[in-house]
């Protein structure tokens, strides 16, 4: 599939109003024109797409937005999405004389499968499934207003209740999510009790390159208990459900996630949660 749409910026007129006074248009008759740019995309492969723009040399920037969380000040670059979908896709060259802007959507048609190797290997054991359960160390459940941050709280040495420390989560290489609680989770929406709760396996998505700097990150589809069915997470209630992956060996696992209010919409903070392999 190939969009190739001319584009031409439009360009506004500086417009002052002062109170009590008619409007003043300032004359641009001196001014350049808009710029006037050539926007092109295409597949690459079924998950990958390459955007070009030939624009012409007034334009001193371009900007790229994939719509899968990443983007580009290139005029020519590839953009890789790793789950199915429609993406908005957006182009933005800016000149003195105004900006051409370019729109469009990318369809995704099936979820890329990864090689069970790097991060995927190391975070699901491949065909020896590894279990994911909280560390014993100071901070395993930290909080603050940026990913990293423990600002706000961090967890003591072995402070976790056992009902916390006997949570397993496993995520294997076909994309299952496992959370087995062993009978309760801490809620944090009812005042850090422990909920009895059995809640069934889920899906999770790995994308790679795809968190804010560049990080893998993945993402935990809904869960569904006895009782209804609650944004996806891993760690605690009120995270996720997309996770940048900050540290990942065979045995320790470091993610980020933003604090959320049990219906995947963001309250504002960032959780840093360390994981051990069992």
């Amino acid at each position: 599939m190939n969009k190739n749409l001319k584009l031409v910026g439009l360009f506004v007129g500086l417009l002052v109003l002062a109170m009590g006074c008619n409007p003043y248009v300032e004359q641009g008759s001196d001014l350049p024109g808009p710029p006037t740019v050539e926007a092109v995309w295409f597949y690459l492969d079924s998950n990958t797409v390459v955007v070009e723009a030939d624009a012409n040399e007034d334009v001193f920037l371009h900007f790229w937005d994939f719509g899968n969380g990443k983007t580009s000040n290139a005029p020519v670059d590839t953009a890789i999405y790793y789950v199915e979908g429609t993406y908005g896709i957006q182009y933005q060259g800016h000149a003195v004389g105004g900006m051409a802007l370019f729109q469009d959507s990318v369809l995704i048609e099936k979820t890329l499968e990864l090689p069970c190797e790097g991060t995927l290997a190391l975070l699901t054991g491949c065909e020896n499934p590894k279990t994911w359960k909280f560390a014993q160390d100071a901070g395993a459940i930290a909080i603050g207003p940026e990913p990293g941050s423990d600002e706000w709280y961090s967890s003591p040495a072995g402070a976790l209740v056992e009902w916390q420390y006997d949570d397993r989560w496993t995520l294997n290489e076909e994309g299952a999510f496992i959370y087995e609680n062993n009978g309760g989770s801490m809620n944090p929406f009812k005042g850090y009790i422990e909920t009895l709760m059995t809640v069934q396996p889920s899906t999770f998505s790995l994308e790679l390159e795809a968190g804010p700097n560049g990080e893998d990150q993945f993402t935990v589809s809904p869960l569904t208990t006895e009782m209804t069915e609650i944004c996806g997470w891993m760690g605690v209630w009120d995270s996720g459900p997309t996770y940048i992956i900050a540290e990942l060996t065979e045995n320790r696992l470091v993610i980020n996630g933003l604090q959320q209010s049990g219906d995947c919409v963001s309250s504002g903070g960032y959780f840093t949660l360390i994981f051990d392999a069992e």
